[in-house]
């Protein structure tokens, strides 16, 4: 999934008050826990793969769980 569908799919959404992404991850803040998110998408360095951004990672996390 691009960062693009990923936006498309997430931002300007509401979403549940805690969202569990793993064992050990509950975003409770939905819109900080994207914000954040994506400017840590944008800052990663291109020449290493996207699936190995610790961001992206959640978002898709994220996308998962609540879709």
């Amino acid at each position: 999934m691009t960062i693009e569908e990923l936006k498309a799919a997430l931002l300007d959404k509401e979403f549940p008050e805690r969202v569990e992404i793993g064992p050990d991850q509950i975003v409770t803040d939905h819109k900080q826990f994207l914000k954040t998110q994506f400017i840590m998408v944008g800052q990663w360095n291109d020449k290493k793969p996207l699936d190995r951004c610790p961001a992206y990672l959640r978002l898709v996390k994220f996308w998962e769980a609540v879709r």
